[in-house]
């Protein structure tokens, strides 16, 4: 009769190992890889022009990545509150990719005249 309960006892056992395993249990072991920006503004320019109504914004965006990149920079004007009030768009390096370590320049005026609570200008490029 023994045999008769040693046999499930077995089983079970084994079920319940297999369940606690380590290969079972979903944790992931090694490395993770983490998402950071790949690029760097630099020799960032924003000249405001003696008429009061246009700003001139130039710069350079230096790739990081290890791939060539092509892409355009948003350049936002916001405000003392840090709302922006006015946004335009460029292109970066005439729309041709550069390398590693390699930057593309860009260039751009806005007519903010409509806008006279500018306090700050930020950029943002986009990977195309």
């Amino acid at each position: 009769m023994r045999i008769k309960h040693i046999f499930p006892v077995i089983i079970l056992s084994i079920l319940i190992l297999a369940a606690n395993a380590p290969a079972g249990s979903g944790v992931r072991t090694g490395t993770l890889t983490f998402s950071a920006p790949v690029y760097e503004i630099e020799d960032l320019v924003a000249e405001m022009q003696e008429d009061g109504n246009n700003v001139l914004v130039s710069g350079k965006i230096r790739n990081l990545s290890h791939h060539p990149v092509k892409g355009y920079v948003i350049v936002h004007f916001k405000s003392g509150s840090d709302e922006v009030v006015h946004s335009v768009e460029t292109d970066v390096n005439d729309k041709k990719p550069f390398a590693h370590g390699k930057v593309g320049a860009f260039e751009t005026s806005a007519n903010v005249g409509n806008t006279p609570d500018i306090h700050n200008v930020v950029i943002e490029f986009v990977n195309r």
